[in-house]
């Protein structure tokens, strides 16, 4: 049933009039179909009517709980809702805690020392707390070790300063200290300015108190080994004599050697020294005690050594015995003391350099000038040495027909060697020269010479089998 309005009147009453005019009959059209689909949309479309509840559908295939009267299982934990547009840091920070492995150490309940980021627990540190006092002892105990041998040093050289500045005009190495130092265990000192004597080397070699593995080394082999000496600090006093004639020169008779050595230390001192070692005899003497012998060329030398007041060898022995237990070894030498070079042989006719060497063990703090007795002999010894020994035509061709045999052995040696590694050298370049020939040679020439050397060296050992029989 169509149901005019007042507005549909109005419409009515204008469409004769806008039709007339073809100018205006496009807009009535269009505001005919404009105005009908407004009636038709205010008329036909209902007004919202509230939305009926939902009636639950239940599955059939479940069974009724109520129905049976059994009780309804217990709902589900809901899952929390997750967003992908969740932030990327608390994704990121879930991945990390569901990756990361929980740590399964207890938490530490002893003491520990905190200093910012720094922790220090000492129950998880006891290796390394093993090994720092480890070290701090071994610091401790070098420094005592070195401070111990310097102390040594400096209280010898101020106990015998007087007695060397009477003999000398210039005592001491011109450090602070009075001597020079090379490491920890050796020390040197020096006095110059006498007759006589050019000057006086001291040498100490003592005990590397510093380094306690070679200090176990000692220990261990001073048990083993009974006649080795470096179990102990060592003094050696070297003089370098000077010739006391106008023409400052050595005579031949200066080319002697002449010891008085304890014999603990001979077998070292012929090793060390050449000119003892070759040189020089074993001579026992009733003079002496039963731990010293004499070493040298003639017993004439060591006669008018022994027995001569102005020496006061004899007056060394029985006024002061107690010198003699740090006494090593006393050498007098116009010979060099190592094997001179090819160079310097064969000798000169007269000695170049003479030496006094005296060697001792370092006294203790409580028996520090027990060894000046002997210092004093030395002293006698280089100032009445051209007045108390004199040697004979005869003896004196002796010594030197014996360095002249030895020269000549040592350059015969050295000629034979030299003869010997040419020869080698020789052999090489032969056996090189026959080994180029035979690579070059074929299978077949190459057989035929193992078997003539095969034939060869049979020959050869048939030969020497017949000799031995």
């Amino acid at each position: 049933m169509l149901i005019f309005k007042p507005s549909h009147r109005l419409w009515c009453s204008v469409w004769p009039v806008l039709s007339l005019n073809p100018s205006t009959r496009f807009m009535a059209n269009t505001l005919s179909i404009a105005g009908g689909l407004a009636v038709v949309s205010a008329d036909r479309v209902p007004d919202p009517q509230p939305a009926a509840p939902p009636t639950p559908a239940f599955d059939e295939s479940e069974p009724d709980h109520a129905h049976f009267g059994g009780p309804a299982p217990p709902p589900s934990p809901a899952t929390p809702p997750t967003s992908k547009y969740m932030p990327l840091s608390s994704q990121s920070g879930q991945q990390h805690a569901q990756s990361s492995p929980i740590s399964s150490r207890p938490p530490f309940n002893g003491t520990e020392y905190r200093l910012k980021r720094l922790v220090i627990r000492p129950a998880e540190l006891k290796v390394e707390g093993v090994l720092l006092v480890a070290m701090v002892i071994y610091a401790l105990i070098s420094y005592h070790g070195k401070r111990k041998n310097q102390n040594s040093v400096s209280l010898w050289l101020n106990s015998h300063a007087e007695f060397l500045s009477k003999e000398f005009s210039q005592v001491g190495t011109g450090s602070p200290k009075g001597y020079s130092a090379n490491g920890p265990a050796q020390f040197y000192g020096y006095a110059t300015g006498r007759k006589g004597c050019k000057s006086l080397n001291i040498r100490f070699c003592l005990r590397p108190r510093q380094d306690i593995p070679f200090m176990i080394y000692e220990e261990i082999r001073a048990a083993i080994d009974f006649g080795w000496t470096g179990k102990s600090d060592r003094l050696e006093l070297a003089w370098d004599l000077s010739p006391i004639n106008q023409q400052n020169t050595f005579d031949v008779k200066d080319y002697f050697v002449w010891a008085l050595v304890e014999k603990r230390v001979m077998n070292s001192i012929r090793q060390e020294r050449w000119d003892v070692g070759t040189f020089t005899e074993l001579k026992e003497s009733s003079l002496l005690p039963s731990q010293l012998v004499f070493m040298s060329e003639s017993g004439e030398i060591t006669d008018q050594i022994s027995k001569s007041r102005a020496l006061g060898f004899s007056e060394l022995l029985k006024s002061h015995p107690s010198s003699l237990s740090w006494f090593d070894s006393l050498v007098l030498s116009g010979t060099p003391s190592s094997q001179p070079p090819l160079s310097q042989l064969p000798l000169p006719s007269t000695p170049i350099k003479r030496t006094l060497t005296l060697r001792l063990r370092l006294p203790t703090r409580d028996h520090m000038l027990d060894s000046l007795p002997l210092i004093q002999f030395c002293f006698n010894l280089i100032d009445s040495l051209d007045r108390a020994i004199s040697l004979t035509p005869v003896l004196i061709n002796k010594l030197m027909r014996r360095r002249t045999e030895v020269c000549n052995l040592i350059l015969d040696e050295t000629r034979k060697e030299e003869e010997r590694i040419k020869e080698e050298e020789r052999r090489k370049k032969l056996k090189s020269a026959q080994d180029e020939k035979i690579a070059k040679m074929s299978a077949s020439e190459q057989k035929k010479h193992d078997e003539r050397e095969r034939k060869r060296n049979a020959t050869k050992m048939g030969k020497i089998a017949m000799k031995h029989r």
